[in-house]
């Protein structure tokens, strides 16, 4: 089993509809533990119709137990949404994960606080990706300046920067509403097709020998 975690020191880049949106996109035994006080993850499955992916609630200090109950029950993928802001529960949250994405929004704000959290990895010595979100349109095939400068940025904290970018798209939130993801909702739409592209990338990190 792989242990996925998505972390964002900073409120409002997008942490849980990321976490959420890889769950159902990644095709395998998949559980969420919502471990944010607020619940989103959990609202989001409770107004699911689908069986899947399963859902946990409980605290990143059960972590341990947690990831041996699911390993031994069949699960192949465990994804942690943590809460931000809590940097015990981050820390706790990196060590215990095979690859931490560190979700970002392409703003000089975010971009300034996002240095906690790659602190917080750093600690745990934990294998982590940046992935770029709620990112303006580009024009002619290329991304707007703002996320060309994000990268620049980003690539001088010494993690590697996801090269599928998220970009702020209406369907993303609009999906959530029902208890679905994009894949489902619009499964042929722009959204669907940047999750897809950066399951693939996640994948090929979590499982690089895996032949699917």
């Amino acid at each position: 089993m792989k242990t996925l975690a998505v972390l964002s020191r900073k409120g409002g880049a997008g942490k849980t509809t990321v976490a959420l949106h890889l769950a159902v996109a990644a095709g395998r035994r998949t559980v969420i533990l919502d471990a944010d006080p607020q619940q989103s993850a959990a609202d989001w499955w409770r107004s699911r119709q689908a069986e899947t992916p399963e859902l946990i609630e409980g605290g990143v200090g059960q972590l341990v137990e947690i990831k041996q109950a699911a390993a031994a029950d069949g699960v192949e993928l465990l994804v942690v949404d943590t809460r931000p802001s809590a940097e015990e529960d981050a820390l706790e949250a990196a060590r215990a994960a095979d690859l931490v994405l560190i979700v970002v929004k392409p703003t000089i704000l975010d971009l300034r606080a996002v240095a906690a959290t790659v602190d917080t990895v750093t600690t745990a010595g934990a294998k982590a990706v940046f992935v770029i979100n709620q990112a303006p349109a580009g024009r002619g095939g290329f991304e707007a300046s703002i996320v060309q400068e994000a990268v620049e940025a980003l690539a001088g904290y010494g993690v590697p920067v996801c090269p599928v970018i998220l970009h702020n798209r209406a369907s993303y939130h609009a999906a959530l509403i029902d208890g679905r993801a994009v894949i489902e909702a619009e499964p042929d739409g722009k959204a669907a097709k940047e999750i897809g592209a950066l399951w693939g990338y996640v994948e090929s990190k979590l499982w690089p020998s895996a032949r699917r």
